[in-house]
């Protein structure tokens, strides 16, 4: 009974992550990797925190704009093309 518990937790969650996450693989040197590790270590910095920060202020500092505001940016923009692709639509199949 237990062992079936576990398994659904696990498989929900696997689901959850599959659809909120999408996985990024990257090589990083050993030497590199090294100093990232102690820097992490002694901040107390996950790698996945530090890469992702690292990321979005790379993005800020090219754009001059903040990382919320170009991501609330592009879930406007896909909203609205996704409803001039439902009107698109909705005018093909003769609805107005």
């Amino acid at each position: 009974m237990i062992s079936n518990e576990v398994d659904s937790k696990t498989k929900a969650k696997r689901k959850y992550n599959e659809k909120t996450y999408k996985r990024v693989s990257i090589y990083v040197k050993n030497e590199e990797m090294t100093v990232i590790e102690k820097f992490c270590k002694d901040k107390n910095y996950s790698k996945n925190n530090l890469f992702i920060q690292s990321i979005k202020e790379k993005i800020e500092k090219e754009t001059g704009k903040k990382f919320q505001d170009l991501l609330v940016q592009m879930q406007t923009n896909k909203k609205s093309e996704t409803a001039k692709s439902a009107e698109a639509s909705g005018a093909e199949n003769g609805e107005e």
